[in-house]
């Protein structure tokens, strides 16, 4: 919890967990929100591997965000300052570093990739193990640098795949 965060939190999840049923007449049935205990085996398994490469992400995330508020202050800005122009630059963040946009776009076609091996009863929405199970885990770090996004880092190809 290094970075100071300029968002509510709980109206970033809700707008995170909401985002993607925009486009459910366009993609594939995704599945139903469901808890982690009530997820298949191979969905907890692939969420245990999300958590478990979560510090890597969330420390980069942190070290580069720390780098882009210190350049600011190295300008001659008062850290509050420097925070808020930093924020101004990068809308996301923390979640602005490439690293971890390219870990929650992995692990989000990695859970696609898993649901498009399953009967539409047992997928679960990317976006519900990335999020949801992360804030009924109790994991608020991680739910804090994952909601610094305003959109999820991943769209749609002309084939109506998540890309």
């Amino acid at each position: 919890m290094a970075f100071k965060i300029v968002h509510n939190v709980d109206k970033a999840v809700r707008q995170l967990l909401g985002a993607p049923k925009d486009l459910y007449g366009e993609i594939r049935d995704q599945g139903q929100e469901k808890p982690l205990a009530d997820a298949t085996e191979a969905h907890r398994r692939l969420y245990a591997q999300y958590v478990a490469d979560f510090p890597t992400a969330y420390e980069v995330g942190d070290a580069w965000w720390q780098d882009c508020v210190e350049a600011f202050v190295l300008d001659g800005y008062k850290k509050a300052e420097a925070v808020d122009l930093a924020y101004d630059k990068r809308l996301a963040g923390p979640a602005s570093a490439p690293e971890v946009v390219w870990f929650f776009r992995t692990y989000w076609l990695s859970f696609d990739e898993l649901n498009g091996d399953l009967p539409p009863a047992d997928r679960v929405p990317p976006q519900t193990a990335m999020l949801a199970w992360l804030v009924e885990d109790g994991r608020k770090d991680y739910v804090r640098l994952l909601t610094c996004m305003p959109y999820w880092p991943i769209g749609l190809d002309e084939n109506g795949n998540w890309s």
